[in-house]
């Protein structure tokens, strides 16, 4: 297939929110990237994200390559973060969509990530401590 040919900024996402854990869960820093796709579906009340996430992920670059890809879900926001092996695969990811089931799933390159706020990351709790008083 041909490389398409997209203007700059078209399917793009700058300074994208995401959670403290799926920063470890994909190994990256806040910042630049040229490796992260974002893949988000209008679809907001699954119960389970990560399946189909897979899915949509599978039927675009193959069941064999699934493997090379890490993969993050932000259940809140029905987002899965794929981080690509290069900067080539993301942008073969780059503007295209996928039906899995009734569920559409669009890729948007991210160029850049920033933590979300301590309050708004719904994975981040408090430190609990127990007071025992005499």
């Amino acid at each position: 297939m041909p490389p398409r040919k997209f203007q700059p900024n078209a399917f793009v996402c700058h300074d994208l929110p995401m959670t403290r854990d799926n920063f470890t869960y994909l190994g990256i820093v806040e910042g630049p990237q040229t490796h992260l796709i974002l893949a988000w579906s209008p679809s907001g009340d699954l119960r389970n994200f990560w399946a189909p996430s897979v899915r949509a992920l599978e039927r675009l670059v193959g069941p064999h390559n699934v493997q090379d890809y890490r993969l993050a879900i932000d259940q809140d926001r029905s987002f899965a973060f794929i981080l690509c092996p290069d900067h080539v695969d993301a942008e073969k990811l780059r503007g295209r969509y996928v039906t899995v089931g009734d569920t559409k799933f669009f890729f948007e390159l991210v160029k850049s990530v920033v933590k979300m706020p301590f309050y708004d990351d719904t994975n981040q709790h408090l430190r609990a401590c127990n007071w025992i008083g005499d």
